[in-house]
């Protein structure tokens, strides 16, 4: 009966061991080695922008292939205001730079509440600013895929006081955290950008686990 119990007791061991999940290796943003796919732009992206007469806006897209594999997992999307033209009738309509991940992908996301009147609040999810370095594998927000997220805008509620992470950033090598499902498992990256001018952001290189 003891060895019953004792192989009983052995056995539920070795199922709960099997069942724990490995911690994953830290992803530092910025940091790569060789089990990393790594892209850098000989000459950083910057979105074309091209000025759209109807509403005084320029406007322009483009897209980053974050596995290299021929699909097109990530959408950049801007839309500046003509300074001089804020005032304009056509200029009704909000600037912002806002992303779509797609094939998978997850952006890091920041979200933050604002107040909405009478004691009540909303909230707004942002695209995450990352310093270098900064943990990327124990990050708990996440957005879903084929749902586009701002980096930063000038919102059309009057009640957001915040206009995005990327907003006002003034260091030149920040990062966006991403991740992809590959599986069952998530692969883990990054993507730097400089975007301490909102109407020339640069995306200069970007790294995910193979």
């Amino acid at each position: 009966m003891k060895k019953i119990i004792l192989y009983l007791f052995t056995l539920q061991l070795i199922l709960i061991s099997c069942g724990k999940e490995e911690p994953h290796k830290l992803i530092m943003a910025g940091e790569y080695d060789s089990e990393f796919i790594f892209y850098h732009y000989s000459n950083p992206l910057k979105v074309d922008l091209r000025l759209d007469s109807t509403t005084n806006y320029y406007i322009g897209t483009d897209s980053i292939d974050i596995n290299l594999d021929g699909d097109y997992d990530l959408m950049i999307s801007q839309h500046l205001q003509i300074p001089h033209l804020v005032d304009a009738p056509t200029n009704h309509l909000f600037p912002y730079c806002r992303l779509t991940p797609i094939n998978g992908l997850e952006l890091a996301e920041n979200t933050q509440a604002y107040p909405a009147g009478f004691g009540t609040y909303k909230t707004v999810e942002w695209v995450d600013s990352l310093n270098f370095k900064d943990r990327i594998d124990d990050i708990s927000n996440w957005s879903e895929s084929l749902k586009f997220r701002y980096m930063w805008c000038n919102p059309p509620d009057s009640f957001v006081n915040n206009f995005g992470c990327w907003y006002e950033v003034t260091n030149s090598e920040m990062y966006i955290g991403i991740r992809m499902k590959i599986d069952s498992d998530y692969k883990y990256g990054w993507i730097k950008v400089d975007a301490t001018s909102r109407e020339d952001m640069f995306f200069i290189s970007y790294a995910i686990e193979k």
